[in-house]
């Protein structure tokens, strides 16, 4: 089983249209344990393809992720989330109310030789802000993001640095009355170099910082609990 779901992870990490979420670091939960946690996201910019500018967005998100077994664990997300669009002619629009959104994934550790550790991952967010109305418009927006990653960390005791490469798009679906249009994020800027660590707070309280940069820039924190 172990063998097909490795090579499930490499085919989501070739496959172009399926890629620039959080890639979570590589503390996992232990099989039928499960982690909690708050967890912040800012897209600070995202390029996207031909003239239709850039993209931004500030996200939240309760996490939770399940060991289904002791090296393969389920994460799953509730978010909510706004999203800041300027297209090439600098007119912008600002989705400013959040309302609902999710995201679903999964990470398996790979290798493990005392404090080294190699984790492969898959995630995916999509947020729903609400609609914005003016002029007789309405500007209806999804953000999709996707990502597969490669991270390797070190275990310090207390500080697990990890580092890594995540292969990601983030796609704006723009809905303007009843005519969609998917925007795609610039194809040639799809790799991101991730730099990460996991902070320990207490026994089971632990606090997670990463950046990611090249396709565009992203912030992520969260604190994460687990019992």
């Amino acid at each position: 089983m172990r063998k097909w779901i490795m090579i499930g992870i490499a085919f989501v990490a070739a496959v172009p249209s399926v890629s620039a979420a959080p890639a979570y670091g590589t503390r996992m939960p232990q099989q039928k344990q499960v982690f909690w946690g708050l967890q912040y996201y800012a897209i600070l910019d995202r390029d996207l393809n031909k003239d239709n500018g850039d993209m931004t967005s500030r996200q939240g998100h309760v996490l939770l992720s399940y060991g289904v077994t002791d090296w393969l664990s389920l994460d799953l997300k509730a978010s909510t989330g706004t999203i800041e669009h300027v297209d090439g002619n600098g007119d912008k629009i600002k989705y400013n109310t959040p309302v609902w959104g999710g995201g679903y994934g999964f990470r398996a550790r790979v290798y493990q030789n005392g404090p080294l550790k190699v984790v492969g991952g898959f995630q995916h967010i999509s947020i729903h802000p609400k609609t914005v109305k003016g002029g007789g418009v309405k500007h209806n927006a999804i953000l999709d993001d996707w990502q597969g990653s490669a991270l390797v960390s070190w275990d310090l005791r207390q500080l697990t640095p990890y580092t890594g490469v995540r292969y990601g798009t983030t796609d704006y679906l723009h809905r303007l009355n009843n005519d969609a249009d998917r925007v795609y994020m610039d194809e040639r800027r799809r790799f991101d170099a991730v730099v990460g660590a996991d902070i320990p707070l207490s026994s089971n309280v632990w606090l997670n910082l990463e950046w990611a940069g090249g396709a565009g820039e992203a912030l992520a924190a969260s604190v994460n609990f687990h019992f």
